[in-house]
């Protein structure tokens, strides 16, 4: 991607020299009055298309991270609240704009008319992709990205960041597709829908404020943008590590982790056992059933978007084996209606995907100490 917005970045230059060629010639055309009215008109079209020109350039040089950037410290609820009431009105009323916004958030360093840029791109993506109608949801919090998250996610440095996520209930995006999305002129779009570089304009701005962008998708169920901005120096720090061992105690159950990636599997593994959990593991509702019949664990924790039987029919089965089984739903979608029919049809709770430490132990320690009905 570093390389693409090189090159990009250097056609964008020699593109624009040209440009003005034309559009300096064009005006000086336009000036003289020897035109008739037809070509005064053919004259006036050469000269909007050299400005829609230019424009597709100035998202080149922003995916190239060539634009100038207007930092100042910026608390992102104020700026999404003012985008949100822009894509009020871009938006069709059928899909439902909801907000989740942390009151505390931290400050960054940031262009506010770029992360609006962000929030109109991927408010539109979601449009699109909802043509029936859906949730828009966005999202802020406060976050520490540990080593175990940055493990999976090497091009991510240990801190405190501000994260943004824009979710929808949309059509999803395939795997091979999601390999491509930020990538200038691509797109899956009809010809004359898009020019393929609202992504790659996004992902250009988010690299430039040193921020990292993550996309969550499976096809049918909905798209999840993660955008992680560092916090200012006087904002998030990371929780001591003896205090937080203190503060989420471990345990000795038995838990069954269900997933269909081996890297989720084995992350989640490794932070349960460090805590003295015993932990089995399958890589399919099929065998987690089969599992959870033979192994009878203490709690479960089940991936709600896999292939084969999937999650949601994972759970009821799980429940009909054993009704007061222990079951948290793991997703890397916000809490949309898919997650919010898990926990109506019986789960104990909701871990987000990758784990954040504290907040999967925590999790784990509470439903595991609730009575059962």
């Amino acid at each position: 991607m570093e390389a693409v917005g090189t090159l990009a970045g250097g056609i964008a230059h020699d593109f624009n020299n040209i440009l003005q060629a034309i559009s300096g010639y064009t005006q000086i055309l336009l000036m003289e009055d020897k035109w008739s009215d037809s070509d005064h008109a053919k004259l006036q079209e050469i000269e909007k298309a050299t400005q829609r020109a230019g424009d597709l350039v100035k998202r080149l040089q922003i995916f190239s991270h060539k634009m100038v950037h207007n930092l100042r410290p910026v608390n992102i609820n104020h700026e999404i609240m003012q985008v949100s009431k822009l894509l009020e009105r871009t938006i069709p009323r059928m899909i439902d704009i909801k907000h989740y916004l942390n009151e505390d958030l931290g400050l960054i360093n940031a262009d506010s008319v770029q992360i609006e840029q962000i929030m109109m791109n991927l408010g539109i993506n979601a449009r699109d992709a909802m043509p029936h109608g859906g949730e828009l949801i966005i999202e802020t919090r406060n976050i520490f990205l540990d080593e175990v998250y940055c493990r999976m996610h090497p091009e991510i440095s240990p801190g405190g960041y501000v994260m943004l996520c824009v979710s929808d209930t949309g059509h999803g995006i395939s795997k091979e597709v999601q390999g491509h999305i930020f990538e200038p002129f691509f797109t899956t779009k009809e010809v004359g829908k898009g020019t393929g570089l609202g992504l790659a304009m996004v992902y250009g701005i988010v690299r430039g404020h040193d921020g990292y962008i993550h996309c969550y998708s499976e096809p049918g169920h909905g798209t999840t943008f993660r955008i992680y901005f560092p916090v200012l120096s006087m904002g998030i720090t990371e929780p001591e590590k003896e205090n937080r061992e203190e503060r989420i105690p471990g345990g000795n159950e038995t838990i069954l982790l269900v997933d269909d990636e081996e890297a989720i599997l084995n992350i989640g593994k490794d932070i349960l056992q460090s805590f003295g959990y015993s932990v089995i593991t399958a890589e399919n509702g099929e065998k987690g059933i089969e599992m959870f019949r033979r192994e009878q664990p203490s709690l479960v924790i089940l991936d709600v978007n896999m292939p084969g039987i999937g999650g949601h029919q994972c759970l009821k089965e799980l429940l009909e084996i054993d009704p007061d089984a222990k079951v948290i739903i793991a997703s890397g979608y916000s809490t949309n209606e898919s997650i919010r029919q898990a926990i109506r049809s019986g789960a104990a709770g909701f871990i987000g995907k990758p784990y954040q430490i504290r907040d999967m132990l925590a999790q784990v320690r509470d439903i595991l100490d609730q009575k059962s009905a």
